[in-house]
């Protein structure tokens, strides 16, 4: 059954190849829409705007694990290959409603603080359109 109520964030995951980034800690998901100028001499001296292109990263954080199933090793390799991915943003629930597309990890970043827990962030930007359930 479809998760109903406010989501929990500790539910909503960045998965990789259908597999979960392991020891997940925060995900996020952002759209954007580039605009195009369409001021004219009768706009008045006011800007006017239409669409253009749309896009959307998603991006994660987690605690490092070396033997992790998809963790820190398996994204550094992807970033060294250039490999195009598919990333999804969903719950753990099956049912819900995810979003997903094709696209690349174009930064990734290790901090290790002092007696800290290792953490890395993620980010993917993605190409094409996205795909929803």
């Amino acid at each position: 059954m479809a998760t109903t109520g406010i989501i929990n964030g500790t539910n909503l995951l960045v998965y990789v190849g259908g597999t979960a980034i392991t020891h997940s800690t925060s995900a996020s998901i952002s759209f954007s829409m580039e605009t195009r100028d369409a001021s004219t001499k009768d706009s008045q001296g006011y800007r006017e705007i239409l669409e253009g292109q749309r896009s959307f990263t998603i991006e994660a954080e987690a605690m490092t694990a070396l033997d992790a199933a998809q963790g820190f090793e398996e994204l550094f390799a992807a970033w060294v290959a250039r490999t195009a991915l598919t990333i999804k943003f969903a719950t753990t629930d099956a049912t819900d409603q995810f979003y997903q597309g094709t696209g690349y990890c174009t930064s990734l970043s290790m901090d290790s603080g002092v007696e800290d827990s290792s953490t890395f962030s993620a980010s993917f930007e993605m190409t094409g359109q996205v795909t929803t359930s």
